[in-house]
């Protein structure tokens, strides 16, 4: 069993606002959200990620004038 992650109720799973335990922590937790009271500290991707993927488009496209 977990708990909720606003109020810290217990929660089962399976429950249908899992892992909150109500509608209304749900609402607050998107709340939070919206009005950036939580962020993500890193970026979810690398930035050499789009590198690459330039890199591999200009291959391409230089494939294809062939």
């Amino acid at each position: 069993m977990i708990r909720c992650p606003i109020c810290k109720k217990e929660v089962t799973e399976g429950t249908p606002d899992f892992p909150f335990c109500s509608e209304r922590c749900r609402l607050l937790d998107l709340g939070n959200w919206s009005s950036e009271k939580y962020v993500i500290s890193e970026p979810a991707f690398d930035e050499s990620m789009f590198e690459n993927l330039e890199r591999d488009l200009s291959a391409s496209e230089a494939d294809d004038d062939e």
